[in-house]
Formats: structure tokens, C-alpha cells, sequence
């Protein structure tokens, strides 16, 4: 069995940065309902997810506790912290 792979083209900025703080390192973190990996991911000065400029729900769901719910606005060039 034989598959070929077709490069995707690259994101163009601009683009902001979310970053994500939870109790909980091993936190699911959802944006607009998509899984993007855990809160330890995105929560120390070095790491942050690039976005595009616009409008997102995040979701923090941690291992125990209640999921944290937040709409939040991301904008070119500047970086928001959803707790």
C-alpha cells in the first residue's frame, strides 16, 4: 500500500498568541470545540498557540473540577490568558 502526502500551505500572519493557566497541567484544551492539546502546552512565558486574529471559545476541562468556559477575542500581534 502506497500513500502520497500533499503539503498544506503555511498560515500567514498576523496572529496572536492565547495562552491558557489551569491548577491542572493536564488540562483538555478546546478551541471552538477542537482539541488542541494540554494546558501544560500552553501556559509558561515560552509557549503560547498562534491564532488568527478573531473570535474563539476556549474550553478547560480538567481532569477533576469544573470545565472553564471562555469567549474570548484574539488580536494581531498581542497575547490573551484564558484562567
Amino acid at each position: 500500500m502506497t500513500e502520497k502526502l500533499t503539503a498544506i500551505p503555511l498560515a500567514k500572519p498576523p496572529f496572536g498568541v492565547l495562552k491558557t493557566h489551569s491548577a491542572d497541567k493536564y488540562a483538555a484544551v478546546y478551541i471552538n470545540g477542537k482539541y488542541y492539546g494540554h494546558n501544560d502546552e500552553f501556559d509558561n512565558f515560552a509557549q503560547g498557540l498562534l491564532l488568527p486574529p478573531g473570535d474563539y471559545e476556549v474550553r478547560i476541562e480538567p481532569l477533576n473540577g469544573t470545565p472553564v468556559v471562555k469567549k474570548v477575542t484574539v488580536v494581531a500581534d498581542k497575547t490573551v490568558v484564558v484562567e
